[in-house]
């Protein structure tokens, strides 16, 4: 009797969790505050703006990157940084905002000055003087920071493909940061990682190249900083 008593006890309390979880959840706001920043890569922000976006480069120290820091052991082709720019110009030719003549952005790229200061203030001060010699109000910035090509075939590999590479929204008027957008990832298997099922059924289980997961992360970066 007694345990008959305690179930039906823990069966009514695990109820009103239940229900009231239920309740919390109907009741909850439709949609959560904006985080700082969201605000400024809204499309509502970015309407009449003008975005440079600068070719890819493969930074050699820290200073010449805006955020973070490079692995301590990296490699890059030098043929990659051509393909990742045909890459991204074909994802941007799709954006909705007014982007800056992609020649005229690497030409200004080439030739802006770094200024006066020294570590990474002169590496933003460059990055601001490329917009301005654009035209633009936001300059997106890419860097790729690793990169390591898929080992074996799509139905078998030794080693996964793996990419590190960045995109930076810079506000030509202040020089500083709007967004700054990480993606470092190297494929993994389902067996290795019950998380990564999504990701491993929109591959349609086979292990992607180099540059099929960069596009990935491409695309997922150019959404989030509002292109």
């Amino acid at each position: 009797m007694r345990t008959k008593s305690l179930t039906a006890l823990l069966i009514t309390l695990l109820a009103a969790v239940i229900l009231t979880t239920g309740c919390a959840r109907r009741h909850a706001p439709a949609a959560k505050a904006s985080a700082p920043g969201d605000a400024a890569t809204s499309a509502v922000a970015f309407l009449g703006k003008t975005f440079a976006v600068a070719p890819f480069t493969n930074p050699a120290t820290d200073a010449d990157l805006l955020s973070g820091y490079l692995p301590s052991s990296r490699s890059v082709p030098e043929v990659v940084v051509v393909h990742l720019d045909a890459a991204l110009a074909e994802d941007v030719a799709g954006s909705r905002q007014t982007i800056a003549p992609a020649k005229m952005t690497a030409e200004c790229a080439r030739t802006a000055a770094r200024g006066d200061e020294s570590g990474r203030l002169a590496t933003m001060r460059y990055w601001q003087n490329v917009g301005k010699c654009a035209g633009a109000d936001f300059v997106v910035v890419p860097m790729v920071l690793n990169w390591r090509e898929r080992d074996g075939s799509e139905i078998g590999a030794t080693k996964p493909a793996s990419v590190d590479l960045t995109l930076t929204l810079v506000d030509v008027r202040t020089g500083g940061i709007v967004k700054h957008y990480h993606f470092d990832e190297t494929q993994q298997s389902l067996s290795s990682n019950i998380l990564e099922a999504q990701k491993f059924v929109s591959r349609n289980g086979r292990w992607v190249t180099a540059m099929e997961l960069a596009q990935e992360g491409l695309r997922q970066g150019l959404k989030e900083l509002g292109l």
